[in-house]
């Protein structure tokens, strides 16, 4: 299974990440990248992930604000772990030297060559960081209509029917025992970038068994998705879930089942889904009709808002990404490539030793 998922997104005004849980896995060893824009830590990533792709099953988690930027790569066979420890996904060592340890890529910039960019530096930096304050004001307002949405899709709910489908379904789909602990991991499929909403398809690419879902008020998917995820680790089966990020990850968008190819997509992402035999599946006739009938006009006022909402953010990231790409530039010419080429081998090395693939 191909896997690439965000390392993480600005969600309810602050940014928030799982990939702590895996430098908490005291099985794993962490390498740890500090440095500024530019330092070359997504080109080291690329390069070691690329020479064992190969031999080994790699997980890639790229930038929301850059989808082209890797932020972090997993070599489970290895346990072995390298992430962008810099802000705003800043980790630190819960076990130094033993289970994790920094790589300072600022070793190898040249200070005189910064210090003549003094004032662009700053006043990129500055202007960097207040475009994605900006963004991140603009996807908490979104955030909270979509909040409002959601609980109106709760009260409008039909909740024995979709009980009833959930569990038929989890009949169906889960007949046998899984093979696994029934562990849930979540991992970020969708996120809001310069690009609007962008979701990673081709980590679905392994599954073959996708249903696509309508459900314009989020509440019936996070049911469906809560009783299924639920039911599945109790029978053996692992699970990954994709929080929302419109809803502060406090709700499930999209679920995978690894072990049964099965996956479930909702959201933008089921419109734009082009896994062929995918099935749609409208989860609108799990609402009250009549309840819903009542409420339209403030639906239809929210989704407006909130793509208006969510247009501005993409817009701003864009600048944002603009302004970052200055700010790397200073950065680019300050370092000392060739040293860092060196640390990217001797690094490739040791993570080899770990079982001696390489």
């Amino acid at each position: 299974m191909s896997e690439i998922y965000f390392l993480g997104a600005v969600s309810g005004g602050v940014f928030r990440t799982e990939f702590g849980r895996v430098i908490a896995d005291s099985s794993y060893f962490t390498y740890i990248l500090k440095g500024g824009a530019g330092t070359g830590k997504s080109s080291l990533m690329k390069r070691i992930a690329g020479h064992f792709e190969n031999s080994c099953h790699i997980v890639r988690y790229c930038c929301s604000s850059d989808p082209d930027s890797l932020d972090a790569v997993v070599i489970p066979e290895l346990k072995t772990a390298i992430c962008d420890g810099t802000a705003p996904h800043v980790f630190e060592p819960l076990y130094p030297g033993v289970c994790q340890k920094y790589i300072n890529l600022g070793e190898y910039w040249d200070e005189a060559s910064l210090a003549a960019d003094r004032a662009d530096i700053i006043d990129a930096a500055d202007r960097n960081k207040s475009l994605l304050a900006r963004a991140g004001r603009f996807t908490a307002a979104a955030a909270d209509i979509c909040a409002d949405t959601c609980q109106l899709g709760s009260d409008c709910l039909l909740t024995d029917k979709i009980e009833g489908f959930a569990a038929r379904t989890a009949k169906k789909l889960l007949g046998k025992r899984g093979s696994a602990e029934g562990e849930k991991r979540l991992l970020r499929l969708t996120a809001l970038t310069e690009y609007g909403f962008l979701t990673l398809h081709e980590t679905l690419e392994s599954c073959f068994d996708v249903y696509t879902v309508r459900d314009e008020l989020f509440a019936a998917t996070d049911y469906l998705l809560s009783r299924l995820s639920d039911e599945a680790c109790l029978r053996g089966y692992d699970v990954i879930l994709s929080p929302d990020q419109m809803l502060s990850d406090a709700a499930y968008q999209h679920l995978i089942i690894p072990e049964l190819g099965f996956a479930v997509i909702s959201g933008r992402a089921a419109e734009e889904c082009q896994h062929r035999g995918a099935k749609k599946l409208n989860l609108m006739r799990f609402y009250d009709k009549s309840m819903l009938t009542e409420r339209r006009v403030r639906i239809r006022m929210n989704r407006q808002a909130v793509n208006d909402l969510s247009e501005e953010a993409a817009k701003t990231l864009r600048s944002a990404k603009q302004v970052h790409d200055e700010l790397e530039s200073h950065y680019i010419k300050a370092m000392d490539f060739g040293r860092l080429d060196k640390l990217t081998e001797e690094l490739t090395e040791e993570i080899a030793k770990r079982k001696n693939i390489g």
